[in-house]
């Protein structure tokens, strides 16, 4: 799979989000602590290292005492807080063994302020320090922590895929597993492109065998046999290697979903540019040799695949070209260039397999009994050799070997043989 990358020079550092259980702050600073002095980790974010009031942090867990002398209260009104505090926080304990050694974290007692100061009218050396301080908790709340969670976000000097990258996570949950039991979370792109590189390789294996083996299946019943199908789908297959072979070949970013939707399409739509040629030639080999048959079914089927495979690959390339958005330009851009290779493989590359494997692929045709796949509609003077069944100016059921001169519609045998006769003046037949 190829690395996902912003387009053009600019790159965001990797971000990725942590939530653990809330309310160990304790927990939450010496993971803080830990991470963000690795070398991978640009900065980390969390209560426990966001700078509150002189010199605490949102987690620090503080006195009365220590309260009353940080926001400029008097104790007694700083022990009615902490009181107030226990009694919402049913900590009736903490009233009766006395609250002088009652330690909160300051994030909460904040919030508990916040919500509370219409009641106990309380201010903070002054509004304006007051507002401000209650305008930082409420972003804190919104971004860092609710009801069940803490949320730590950390940017990474790393790419967003690599190998040191997805070394990094395995370091991190190692970290994370030191203090909580499993229940935390790693979210972000980095996190989301190792689960998706993770299940890649078995997953797409898997996708690209069904459906290979379902397009064989319906072609097999289609041109009625077993090696065709095989020879059509290994060349639509070489063309979308060859196309995601280019994106690792230059360094160009390739992301998963473009990838996944550019092959079905190519598996898709241009497998039709190969069965055009298929069956142009299978309808020439009947009555042709092999390299006659070619040219003729080649001649046929050109403007087809031409017409319908410059279109698709006009578009694609427009659209990578003109799009502002990564993923839809690197999209177009493969399903563009992908839908040019099928067409020079069809075009130059499947006449030669058909040619050369004409013998394989006579020798595993085979019949549905009691099914008339086989039916020739000739008008003008052939060659015929083999049992016929069907209308030749009259029904007709038997072996034949000898020219006729007419109208045919009817089946052949599938060792039997059409062959066009020329005649005094150069009437061809129509077939």
């Amino acid at each position: 799979m190829g690395k996902l990358a912003a387009r053009g020079r600019f790159v965001i550092p990797p971000l990725f989000a942590v939530l653990v259980p809330a309310g160990n702050y304790e927990a939450e600073k010496a993971i803080l602590q830990e991470l963000e002095a690795r070398p991978e980790v640009k900065s980390a974010m969390g209560l426990a290292n966001v700078d509150a009031l002189e010199g605490y942090t949102l987690a620090d867990a503080l006195t009365p005492r220590a309260f009353s002398e940080l926001a400029g209260l008097d104790y007694e009104v700083a022990k009615a807080l902490y009181g107030a505090y226990a009694v919402e926080q049913d900590q009736y304990g903490q009233l009766l063994n006395g609250l002088d050694e009652y330690a909160v974290p300051l994030f909460d007692l904040l919030v508990f302020l916040k919500d509370s100061a219409d009641s106990y009218h309380l201010t903070l050396d002054g509004t304006s320090d007051t507002d401000d301080l209650f305008s930082q908790i409420e972003s804190a709340q919104r971004q860092l922590k609710n009801d069940r969670y803490s949320r730590m976000v950390l940017y990474l000097n790393l790419p967003v895929e690599s190998d040191e990258t997805f070394a990094f996570l395995d370091t991190a949950r190692e970290v994370l597993g030191r203090y909580y039991d499993g229940d935390y979370y790693l979210v972000g792109d980095s996190t989301s492109a190792r689960d998706l590189a993770s299940s890649f390789i078995t997953d797409n294996l898997l996708i690209s065998i069904l459906s290979a083996l379902f397009v064989i299946a319906v072609l097999l019943f289609t041109f009625r046999s077993a090696a065709l199908p095989v020879l059509l789908i290994l060349v639509i297959q070489g063309s979308i290697w060859i196309n995601f072979s280019i994106p690792t070949l230059t360094g160009q970013p390739l992301y998963f979903l473009g990838y996944l939707i550019v092959n079905a399409i190519q598996m898709g739509a241009n497998i039709d540019y190969a069965i055009v040629i298929s069956s142009h030639y299978q309808e020439q080999r009947a009555l042709l040799p092999p390299g006659q048959a070619i040219c003729k079914a080649v001649n046929a089927a050109f403007p087809t695949v031409f017409t319908s495979g410059g279109i698709m690959a006009a578009a694609g390339l427009l659209i990578g070209n003109l799009s502002t958005q990564p993923v839809i330009s690197i999209m177009g851009t493969c399903l563009g260039r992908g839908t040019v290779i099928s067409i020079l493989l069809v075009l130059g590359v499947l006449p030669s397999i058909l040619v050369l494997r004409d013998r394989i692929i006579e020798r595993t045709s085979f019949q549905f009994k009691g099914v008339d796949w086989n039916l020739r509609s000739v008008k003008g003077t052939v060659r015929v050799r083999g049992h016929l069944r069907g209308y030749v100016s009259g029904f007709v059921d038997g072996d034949l070997n000898g020219i006729l001169h007419g109208q045919l519609n009817a089946t052949l045998s599938t060792d039997g043989q059409i062959t066009p006769v020329e005649e005094e003046g150069g009437e061809s037949h129509e077939v």
